[in-house]
């Protein structure tokens, strides 16, 4: 068998010398290591992308409850929630409100810790029925994207791309100046 074949049963090449694993071993981490320093813009983007598309769904959805209050308090009502126009009105404004914020993020962790309990209260009153069948069943539910999205956002924040992101920097910064 010549150096630069390989073996029937692996890919690795039989002729590495230990100047070439220098080489690799330099080149991973250098490879890791710029994706380590570019990690955390990158997550800002990914949380941007989805407090912006999760935002919008929850403006959405909470103006479609404000906007057909009766329809939605009937609906309440038939789940048997208590006091079903107020709850309607709350949930509504709530969405709304609360997709706003996190579209911008502003207070994301709080908003999210809030619409969170929305969404469980959603799965374990109006789709309890069929949610809780199997784990397909569960992850099929309306509310459970926005649930992934609310405990993301409430776990990892906004990021940089926010107005959490804007606060923190200007607060550090004015905090540096000495003023």
């Amino acid at each position: 068998m010549s150096t630069s074949e390989t073996t029937q049963d692996t890919l690795i090449p039989i002729h590495l010398k230990p100047e070439d694993m220098t080489r690799w071993s330099a080149a991973w981490r250098s490879t890791t290591s710029a994706l380590r320093r570019a990690e955390p813009y990158g997550q800002s983007v990914v949380l941007l992308a989805l407090r912006l598309l999760y935002g919008g769904f929850f403006i959405q959805t909470g103006w479609g409850k404000l906007t057909h209050l009766e329809g939605t308090s009937g609906f309440f009502e038939s789940l048997g929630l208590p006091a079903p126009f107020l709850t309607a009105v709350l949930v509504g404004a709530t969405e709304l409100l609360g997709g706003v914020a996190l579209a911008l993020g502003l207070g994301t962790r709080i908003v999210a810790a809030i619409l969170t309990f929305v969404m469980m209260m959603a799965i374990f009153s109006a789709h309890a029925g069929e949610a809780f069948a199997s784990f397909t069943a569960f992850t099929e539910q309306a509310p459970f994207p926005f649930l992934v999205a609310s405990v993301l956002a409430l776990v990892f924040g906004a990021g940089w791309a926010s107005v959490d992101g804007l606060i923190r920097f200007l607060g550090r910064n004015h905090s540096s100046s000495g003023d």
